[in-house]
């Protein structure tokens, strides 16, 4: 298991530093912001508790999206977001402790204000392969709906502090039986640099 969390963190460390292409002006991507986030939260039905890392690159949205949502004080980003959790289920008979990668790559955030205190609404899609064992998932491939809100705390010199509260569907959109599926509500906290 030890080789297994190290491959994660270097794989979530390499995704956070690699570069993206730049400018938006000639079709390609451009980088607008990244980030990282620690989060932690439980399944309430099942008392399943989620630990996680979630660094993110925020990307700029299509131009005219972009500039209309700039007109309203919206600043909005594409963002792509792979994660690597530790989840453990301690209750019941088959107690399990298991692990989680996944990545959300269309996953959206509006901040909204250019206040020094600033809500945002986050949401979004992705793919997640779980080693979750004693739930009847029916795959470890999964898919992700989240749902957030939170703030964002401008720090000066292109920084902020973010603090979000999600709410996050998993099942396998019944690709394989059963698909009991699981809700997970959690916090994360991090910095972003733009």
């Amino acid at each position: 298991m030890g080789t297994i969390r190290r491959l994660v963190v270097l794989v979530s460390l390499l995704l956070l530093v690699s570069p993206v292409p730049a400018p938006a002006g000639d079709g390609r991507f451009e980088l607008r912001e990244w980030g990282a986030r620690i989060g932690g939260g439980i399944d309430p039905t099942d008392d399943v508790q989620y630990y996680g890392f979630h660094p993110y690159a925020g990307l700029a949205l299509w131009e005219p999206i972009d500039r209309w949502l700039t007109t309203y004080r919206i600043h909005g980003l594409w963002i792509i977001e792979p994660w690597a959790a530790f989840v453990a289920d301690h209750t019941g008979t088959d107690q399990t402790e298991s692990f989680e990668i996944g990545v959300s790559p269309l996953f959206f955030r509006f901040t909204f204000g250019d206040w020094r205190l600033r809500p945002l609404l986050e949401f979004g899609e992705g793919v997640v392969y779980t080693d979750l064992r004693q739930h009847d998932l029916g795959s470890r491939g999964q898919f992700t709906s989240q749902l957030g809100v939170g703030i964002e705390f401008d720090l000066g010199s292109g920084r902020a502090l973010t603090m979000a509260a999600r709410y996050r569907h998993m099942s396998n959109a019944s690709l394989a039986l059963p698909n009991a599926g699981t809700g997970t509500y959690y916090g994360l906290v991090g910095l972003s640099f733009r």
